[in-house]
């Protein structure tokens, strides 16, 4: 082998080896949320995301939606601490009949998502950053007459 040989596969080899090392040291750099950086998830779905894996609520209690006495709906703010990310689900108390919607909303970088729900069981939102900022859920019931509960903001 000539010494020209020997001296760029070295070269290679020392540059191979420092392309690892960086690529290692990035993943244990990585924040936790590195699917999601900074705003890099709002309005997202958080299943397909894959942040919905060990999320929690990001409250104590839930809010609830009340006709009266009764609850309607029941609302919570989740949280996953892999990804940073907030988004709300809501649960139907009561009527297949009334439609609940959820959304959340964030407000700053002011950032809100698109209301989802229906009148099934249970359904949730989009996600947006929570990292370093507040960010509230809120709920809705619609009955068939068309009269609308809100919920207060959940915020955390």
């Amino acid at each position: 082998m000539t010494r020209t040989t020997r001296s760029t596969r070295r070269r290679l080899l020392t540059t191979a080896a420092a392309g690892l090392l960086t690529a290692a040291s990035l993943l244990v750099a990585s924040p936790a949320n590195a699917a999601c950086p900074q705003t890099g998830c709002d309005r997202t779905d958080p299943i397909d995301t894959g942040c919905s894996t060990g999320a929690q609520n990001a409250t104590y209690n839930p809010a609830y939606i009340r006709q009266g006495a009764t609850t309607l709906a029941v609302v919570e703010l989740r949280w996953s601490p892999s990804c940073g990310t907030n988004w709300g689900k809501i649960y139907n108390r009561v009527s297949p009949n009334n439609t609940v919607r959820v959304w959340v909303y964030r407000q700053s970088p002011y950032a809100t998502t698109t209301k989802y729900g229906g009148t099934g069981y249970q359904y949730y939102g989009d996600q947006l950053d929570g990292q370093n900022a507040t960010v509230c859920a809120v709920g809705e019931v619609t009955t068939p007459s068309g009269t609308k509960y809100t919920s207060t903001p959940l915020c955390a």
